[in-house]
């Protein structure tokens, strides 16, 4: 499967190998496996390293293009108190409005870096091709 697929669907919170989508029980509780194709998200210790990095990330960088343009838009009459409280308020919220976007998005990322093998849990409606790192559904 291309890259550019699984990194699609990972921006849409789909599963990056079959494109379903309820992965998540709550706004922040993802299920253990794709309910579709049993894909287990969680495929190493400290996975979700690299969604926590990518969440804080994207977070820093609206934060300091939001006040880039707001300074550059109010100046020479900044209200400081303003802009701090947006960008506080920006700070707490983002990240966890984010949060299941960065999930997937590093389930995509990981797929690419380290494609699927056997102990993924590929479900049985699914085969694991071994001559080229992708899942297909059986016929």
């Amino acid at each position: 499967m291309p890259p550019t697929t699984l990194v699609r669907r990972g921006l849409v919170k789909r599963c990056p190998v079959c494109g379903s989508g309820d992965l998540f029980r709550h706004w922040v509780n993802m299920a253990e496996e794709c309910p579709r194709c049993g894909l287990h998200f969680h495929r190493s210790p400290g996975m979700w390293l690299g969604s926590w990095f990518i969440n804080l990330c994207v977070d820093q960088a609206v934060i300091v293009i939001g006040l880039v343009v707001a300074v550059a838009v109010t100046y020479p009459d900044l209200n400081l108190w303003a802009l701090g409280l947006v960008g506080g308020l920006v700070a707490v919220g983002l990240p966890f409005l984010f949060f299941p976007f960065s999930r997937t998005i590093w389930t995509a990322l990981d797929l690419i870096a380290h494609p699927l093998d056997l102990d993924d849990g590929v479900a049985p409606g699914y085969e694991l091709a071994f001559d080229q790192p992708e899942v297909r559904a059986l016929p």
